[in-house]
């Protein structure tokens, strides 16, 4: 098994997305909290170190987090910054 890893992605193309999975009923926030716990946890994601590489990454804007989960290769766990423009993606390293 691959170790995970955070990559940057396209920030306008992941506004896009999430738009695009809240309007399928794929985006999961976290006030959503047994949705948010399931996939955090189905995943193997660590908030604590997507958040830490957030703090060092944003320098302007107030970080958000999100998951998208409605099947397209988009997927995955993001932590966003508006002020920034700048996305980071949570990847497992699972296929």
């Amino acid at each position: 098994m691959a170790q995970p890893r955070i990559v940057e992605v396209d920030y306008h193309v992941l506004l896009e997305k999430l738009k695009a999975a809240f309007a399928a009923g794929g985006r999961i926030e976290k006030t959503d909290k047994a949705r948010w716990d399931t996939y955090v946890k189905a995943h193997g994601v660590n908030v604590t170190t997507m958040q830490a590489w957030a703090k060092v990454k944003f320098m302007r804007g107030k970080t958000k987090m999100a998951i998208i989960d409605h099947r397209t290769d988009w997927d995955g766990f993001y932590v966003y910054s508006e002020g920034d423009e700048v996305a980071l993606k949570w990847e497992s390293g699972s296929a």
